[in-house]
């Protein structure tokens, strides 16, 4: 067995209040947001938790303090590199020993990383799914203390829901060789169908508890438009815009535009271009590192827009996304709810506008 990463708040002598508390502070919050000590506290109670809340509401705290009170290193699934590049970036400024495994990482730097795992020295571990058939990788987890699995996103196991990612498939088999983790299971919409199997996939007990909490997102204003003409659509999109940020380069937040096609992304990107706004494209078509480049740049507030399709936004982790457009209307509910909601996450007011034809 590889040595254990001791975390000063997984020691038993230390009350639990104490612990939340102080992990609350080594993260960086000052309180907890609704909901999220009562999944905390419903995970290190039970073991097992399925927790769907709204986007923006603070999942990742709630697997990140449970691994800052448990001994080892705590295993985080997450479809996204940016992402967990992002997480792991945020928690290493906090002085948390965190690093991430992706397809992105030369050899030399993914072997360094393994076998700092393998090593004891972290407290947690961002992987992508399709990392988890790597026979390496499976074995250093087998001889190291995961004392929690974090499933982000968990809705991509499902069948039903709208991001399904056969890669989740995997996830089941690896909890399946470590009985005694707890397990946490996050995502932002997820209907009883795709709850059910989300617990089914994952091989847990049929009576997991779920904390399901409420869709609500007040400060949003969800409108809906119907246009005829694409000059109607132009002037709609414009009005919503200079509604929500005002002019280019004002700095009053951003705005993620959904297109239906690849081609509409790239036509409104450049229109917008023209009109002086920062903008990009981003849609399944572009080579890896420059979907990376892309969502980069939106996430350190060099870009004001980014028009997309569905292929984008899944982990934005940005607070002043003050609009949300659709060209068109998305494939399902669930995929609306998803995407709108990533308008408005500081609280603040926020618009949502879906164009139909």
């Amino acid at each position: 067995m590889s040595p254990t990463f001791e975390s000063p708040l997984a020691q038993p002598e230390i009350p639990r209040e104490i612990a939340l508390a102080e992990g609350l502070v080594r993260l960086g919050h000052a309180e907890f947001r609704p909901g999220q000590r009562e999944a905390i506290e419903g995970l290190l109670d039970h073991d097992r938790l399925l927790l769907v809340a709204p986007t923006g509401g603070g999942k990742s705290l709630c697997y990140q303090l449970p691994a800052l009170m448990l001994p080892g290193t705590a295993v985080v699934v997450s479809p996204l590199i940016a992402l967990m590049r992002d997480q792991v970036d945020a928690l290493e400024r906090q002085g948390i020993e965190a690093t991430f495994l992706a397809s992105t990482l030369e050899p030399g730097e993914m072997a360094r990383r393994l076998d700092a795992l393998e090593a004891g020295q972290l407290q947690l571990i961002y992987v992508a799914p399709e990392r988890l058939v790597f026979p390496r990788f499976r074995e250093i987890l087998r001889r190291i203390d995961c004392p929690l699995f974090a499933i982000d996103e968990a809705h991509c196991i499902s069948e039903w829901g709208h991001d399904f990612r056969p890669e989740y498939l995997e996830i089941g088999r690896v909890l399946a060789e470590h009985p005694q983790a707890r397990v946490l299971a996050c995502t932002a919409t997820a209907t009883p169908y795709v709850r059910d199997e989300i617990i089914g996939r994952l091989g847990l007990p049929a009576d997991t508890p779920q904390i399901v909490r409420g869709f609500a997102r007040p400060n949003l204003a969800l409108r809906v438009q119907e246009v005829e003409r694409a000059a109607e659509r132009r002037r709609s999109v414009d009005g919503v815009l200079g509604e929500a940020l005002g002019e280019p380069g004002s700095g009053r937040g951003c705005a993620i535009i959904y297109g239906p096609t690849r081609k509409s992304t790239e036509a409104e990107r450049d229109r917008l271009a023209g009109r002086g706004w920062r903008c990009e494209s981003y849609h399944a078509g572009l080579t890896g590192e420059r979907r990376e480049e892309v969502h980069a740049a939106f996430a350190d507030g060099t870009l004001e827009i980014v028009v997309a399709t569905n292929a984008f936004g899944m982990g934005i982790d940005r607070a002043d996304v003050r609009a949300v457009l659709h060209l068109a209307p998305p494939g399902s509910i669930e995929a609306y709810y998803q995407e709108v909601g990533r308008a408005g996450r500081d609280g603040e007011p926020a618009v949502g506008l879906m164009l139909v034809g």
